[in-house]
């Protein structure tokens, strides 16, 4: 699909990845729909990406609500008269490793905005795309979804690698390609309390700007976690040891 004038919904476009996706797919000729909550900064970002408000809409968008996702595709359809790509990128952190620590409605929250949130987009964009016979659908996962972390973050994005595999086979008939981008870490928002270099969003931008053009199953980005993901698979008893929760005894003595 060339991006030049495709229609390219973009969730959790606010900050971090979704931000740099907006600019980079604006930048190569692709006109944007910036969902998330917080509307001053997709305003800001708005006027950033195209002053002129033609090639850009704002659509203030919460994806844990079902009637707000489909505002979401009614509106633009209704300002550019169709939906080229949808990019699943909004979701939450996993907040910590203390998986017992985790309050049942901060997991119902993550789960609802990561995982069950990409389902409601899909499934509200999709008749659109069918309707014109052709569209992709980049969902962004996470290498947690490969290699899973303490907590109920890992099995939302396990969720969405299963989601994501399942919806590809199903409109393989409908030409609406559907591919999965698995992150490692990223500077974001997200992670800016982690101490360790890591790169910037822009290498995941490109990535998706990529996949859109030159549809594939699944891409991990950087290339390097590939590796990590491979050798976890081959050395699970590793992955264990270096992955365990802390020990309730020190805890206790605290």
């Amino acid at each position: 699909m060339k991006l030049q004038d495709s229609v390219v919904v973009i969730t959790g476009a606010s900050s971090g990845i979704g931000a740099e996706t907006a600019r980079e797919l604006a930048h190569q000729g692709a006109i944007v729909v910036l969902a998330a909550r917080r509307a001053e900064e997709l305003k800001a970002l708005a006027d950033e990406i195209d002053p002129s408000g033609k090639r850009v809409l704002v659509v203030p968008t919460d994806v844990s609500s079902k009637s707000e996702i489909d505002h979401l595709m009614e509106a633009t359809v209704q300002r550019f008269g169709h939906i080229d790509v949808l990019v699943n990128n909004a979701g939450v952190g996993s907040g910590g490793r203390d998986y017992m620590g985790t309050e049942d409605a901060d997991t119902e929250r993550m789960m609802t905005i990561n995982l069950l949130g990409p389902i409601r987009c899909a499934r509200a964009a999709i008749p659109h795309m069918r309707k014109q016979g052709s569209g992709s659908i980049v969902n962004i996962g996470s290498v947690g979804g490969e290699i899973a972390l303490p907590g109920p973050y890992g099995a939302s994005k396990f969720g969405v690698r299963g989601f994501n595999d399942g919806l590809r086979r199903e409109l393989l008939r409908d030409h609406i390609a559907v591919t999965l981008i698995e992150p490692g870490f990223i500077r974001t928002p997200l992670t800016k309390r982690l101490k360790m270099r890591m790169p910037g969003p822009e290498i995941v931008a490109r990535a998706i700007a990529q996949v859109i053009q030159h549809p594939r199953r699944k891409m991990i980005v950087p290339w390097y976690y590939g590796v990590a993901i491979r050798l976890a698979a081959l050395f699970p008893f590793v992955v264990d040891r270096v992955m365990r929760g802390p020990d309730p005894n020190k805890k206790a003595q605290r």
